[in-house]
């Protein structure tokens, strides 16, 4: 059985939304009616500064990032739910129900999300712009933050609710091989997509966000190193249940060898005291010995070095855009 992604999200206004087969052409027009419209009021307005532009292309292409990043998100939340499939034990019309019920969002909380992140935009937006003489460019940004931010709280909302599936899919009783988690990697391969998200986010607003004299601010110093730890947390964070499930079936696997090795040993012991034969048990005790180090050098984390790689060398791309954001306006100056 494979489940169906839509139906699986089907619970989700925002997942309904960019499953749709038309997303990719409405966020194409959606894109380009967010970036013209700044051009026509900065028009208005007189401005020609390339930092009013840089500013007010910062909705326009997180808004436009969202849109294109959600749908790869949710891609990979299916190919888990594909994967842990036949882990679970339990036959396919309960697994459908337990992805149903473990998926359902709240209506009425996503549009609390969307509304608490679209005032916080609203009351932020008026301060991006201080100039008198730029009244229409400072409506759009109000309103662009607006919907900016009530995007950013919908979807940090839903990531939030998203994890819930996770959590009850590692609850269930799981028949796996510790020697083999193949079928747990799609974890790993949805944290490192999270994590990259992140960066990606951090490295727009570096680039379009505020102007040189930003980064001569310490408060910046600290704040933006500190977020650049975040990806990190993410990462791990996503996958501690995993990790959780694969420790304690290695736990297991361990002790139930121990016990075996103890009798063996005892045994062995016995038998040189009083000069028995000893049979099979000398080999018996070193493939056990071998078994106990292979099961100690079993990955308890779905992640393998290429994925680690990614995700350590993503770190620098935020350090690279304010690097490149610096020099930039040096030579526009």
């Amino acid at each position: 059985m494979t489940t169906d992604a839509g139906e699986r999200t089907a619970k989700s206004l925002l997942a309904r939304l960019i499953s749709s087969q038309s997303l990719p052409w409405a966020t194409l027009g959606f894109s380009l009616l967010l970036i013209l419209v700044p051009a026509v009021v900065a028009y208005l307005d007189g401005i020609r500064s390339v930092g009013y532009w840089r500013m007010s292309l910062l909705p326009a292409a997180v808004i436009t990032y969202i849109l294109v990043v959600s749908p790869i998100l949710t891609r990979g939340e299916a190919r888990v739910v594909e994967a842990f499939r036949p882990l679970v034990l339990m036959d396919d019309d309960g697994f459908k129900r337990l992805v149903n019920q473990a998926s359902r969002v709240s209506a009425s909380a996503e549009a609390l999300a969307f509304g608490v992140g679209a005032a916080f935009g609203l009351l932020a937006g008026q301060s991006w712009l201080s100039d008198p003489d730029a009244l229409w460019l400072r409506v759009y940004l109000t309103v662009s933050a607006g919907l900016m931010f009530g995007l950013l709280g919908w979807v940090i909302y839903a990531a939030v609710a998203g994890t819930r599936l996770t959590r009850e899919l590692h609850r269930q009783p799981l028949r796996f091989d510790i020697f083999d988690i193949k079928r747990f990697e799609p974890i790993g391969r949805q944290s490192l997509a999270i994590a990259l998200v992140f960066v990606g986010g951090m490295a727009l607003s570096i680039v379009l966000g505020g102007g040189l004299a930003s980064f001569s601010v310490w408060q910046n110093w600290v704040v933006y190193p500190l977020l650049a730890v975040v990806p990190i947390l993410v990462f791990f964070l996503n996958m501690r249940d995993t990790h959780r499930v694969l420790s304690q079936e290695r736990r297991r696997e361990l002790e139930a060898v121990q016990r075996r090795m103890l009798v063996a040993c005892r045994s062995l012991m016995e038998r040189l005291e009083t000069g028995e034969r000893t049979g099979t048990l000398g080999p018996e005790i070193n493939a056990l010995v071998a078994y106990g180090s292979r099961l100690r050098a079993a990955r308890t984390w779905p992640y393998d070095t290429a994925m680690l790689r990614t995700l350590f060398l993503s770190v620098v791309v935020p350090g690279g855009a304010a690097a490149g954001r610096v020099l930039s306006e040096l030579l526009l100056q």
